[in-house]
């Protein structure tokens, strides 16, 4: 078995592990420098026309709501905003860079169906709550359980060991997780984040998405995610996927978003129920490009 040290080693050395792509790193730069103009923002994602018209179709949809067709980047940015901007293209160069098939231990339409679910929620959840981080919001959401990607094809012996385990006994898959490996995808996501030169605080929220009260840096934005999970699995009409197998909300969690009144979340839940349908739909066309 090996240790953490060593499975930390290895998830940083695995040649093959996808690279954010040199783009949507440039991107995340000048959004982050408030020097940068929109003109130069727009040439950076106007180089590359796959990214440009997947951008303008993300910004045309009911996601955003714009009444007014948007046709070009610097448009698309005067209306939009930065944040959205970067938001649109980390999204859409990370699902790329993740996506994997299907096998009998790992359902990917499950997987990102979840992943895109949750990132619409938190999101939601955000503005509802008045947090001014959607948009890392979103992508925190998005990308919380990519630990479990990696474990899946770097790690699939352990992986599968894990699965067999959670579904024949009443173990979670952080448990399972830390009885095979000794760490847990979240850590492990956490560790890829901190690959990609994500910022300081969104590591933090994928490494701690089931752990919210250990966030130091911005437990706001690791409560979001972690409710936005928990709801996400609540509204799934399937039997719940077996990575998050007895997830419940975490009371620190709940009381640091003011949510822990039960019938203020209930109508939180009732609410997203009516529209998250339509919302992981649309992005889960537009961010993906393509079919599971």
């Amino acid at each position: 078995m090996m240790t953490p040290e060593q499975i930390h080693e290895k998830v940083k050395t695995i040649i093959q592990l996808p690279a954010l792509p040199s783009i949507a790193l440039e991107v995340v730069e000048l959004v982050d420098n408030p020097r940068t103009s929109a003109s130069k923002l727009g040439r950076v994602i106007s180089s590359d026309q796959a990214l440009t018209a997947k951008v303008l179709k993300i910004a045309n949809s009911p996601f955003y709501g714009f009444p007014k067709k948007i046709s070009t980047i610097d448009f698309a940015i005067i209306v939009l905003g930065f944040d959205a901007l970067k938001e649109i293209v980390i999204s859409i160069s990370l699902v790329s860079s993740l996506q994997k098939k299907s096998d009998n231990y790992f359902d990917a339409r499950v997987f990102w169906d979840h992943a895109i679910s949750t990132g619409v929620i938190a999101r939601r959840l955000a503005r509802d709550l008045h947090y001014r981080i959607s948009g890392e919001v979103f992508v925190g959401g998005l990308l919380h359980d990519m630990g479990i990607s990696v474990l899946h094809r770097y790690f699939s012996n352990e992986f599968r060991r894990i699965v067999d385990i959670v579904r024949d006994s009443e173990l979670s898959m952080q448990e399972a997780e830390e009885s095979v490996l000794g760490v847990t995808h979240a850590e492990v996501g956490g560790w890829l984040a901190e690959r990609w030169n994500m910022p300081d605080h969104l590591v933090e929220a994928i490494s701690l998405h089931h752990q919210p009260a250990k966030a130091t840096l911005n437990p706001d934005l690791v409560a979001l995610i972690h409710v936005a999970d928990v709801i996400a699995l609540q509204l799934n009409g399937n039997p719940p996927v077996e990575f998050d197998k007895g997830a419940n909300y975490d009371p620190i969690a709940l009381e640091k978003l003011q949510l822990s009144d039960e019938n203020v979340l209930k109508e939180y839940i009732a609410e997203y129920g009516e529209v998250i349908q339509s919302d992981v739909e649309e992005v889960t066309a537009f961010v993906s490009g393509k079919g599971y």
